[in-house]
């Protein structure tokens, strides 16, 4: 099974020791729970607040950067964010996790998990499913992972810490309950494909208008301005040509 080795850099207001335990949960359910499911596997190290700031590099690491937009203008004296949202220096793939915009009493595991877990499932922002589903309608659903079972309260609890639920490849496979197939998400709260859950949403990109779309869990098709529009977003990056994607021009490691 393939190993992939993540920085998770602590650049943000919370404790290294925060950072670490949370790794132990975040650790454990990729390796006990995501891994048997999507055949990837990850192992995480830390990159600590004071580490985070040093021109340090680890050239052969994905990227789990933990974000407070104070933090990052106060050390690296107010230079801009775009170099943050596409790769690494290095060209590895790298996510984002904005801690200080979570809601009173989220824990950040959640959010973190679900943006590791969907860049474990598809790096490069660029792996869709299609569907058919009748005769007037071609449709492809954007491979994110966690989106449709997004909300807090689908997450679980591992190790004592919240972290986020996330579908199984059956998900994406309408033809699934008909082969005996009928577990679609971790926690067996979908029961058939396809099937968003409250809270949560999909990508679609509708060919008929070449445009990405959100289906959300009451069937409509809906744009979302602040999704597309947020720099560094999977879905903003979807909407990005690769050749304006930017590898990190910050001294933040890695």
């Amino acid at each position: 099974m393939k190993c992939i080795h993540v920085a998770v850099v602590n650049a943000s207001n919370l404790t290294d020791e925060d950072v670490a335990d949370g790794l132990v949960a975040l650790q454990r359910q990729v390796s006990e729970d995501f891994a048997p499911v999507w055949g990837v596997d990850a192992e995480l190290h830390l990159v600590t607040r004071q580490e985070a700031f040093r021109p340090v590099k680890f050239p052969d690491r994905w990227g789990l950067v933990l974000m407070d937009h104070d933090v990052v203008k106060s050390e690296l004296g107010g230079s801009h964010l775009r170099g943050y949202h596409d790769l690494t220096s290095s060209g590895q793939p790298m996510a984002r996790v904005m801690v200080d915009q979570l809601e009173p009493g989220q824990d950040w595991t959640l959010v973190a998990s679900h943006e590791l877990l969907e860049m474990l499932a598809d790096p490069d922002c660029n792996e869709s499913v299609f569907r058919h589903p009748d005769s007037t309608t071609v449709v492809f659903y954007a491979r994110e992972v966690c989106d449709p079972c997004a909300g807090y309260e689908d997450g679980y609890e591992k190790c004592g810490r919240q972290v986020t639920n996330f579908v199984f490849p059956t998900w994406f496979q309408p033809a699934a309950p008909a082969r005996g197939q009928t577990r679609f998400d971790e926690r067996g709260l979908i029961d058939e494909p396809f099937k968003v859950r409250p809270n949560g949403y999909i990508g679609v990109f509708r060919t008929s208008t070449s445009t990405w779309m959100l289906l959300t869990s009451t069937g409509d098709l809906q744009p979302d301005d602040d999704e597309e529009n947020e720099v560094g977003s999977r879905m903003e990056r979807r909407n990005t040509a690769d050749n304006r994607w930017l590898d990190s021009d910050m001294g933040l490691a890695p």
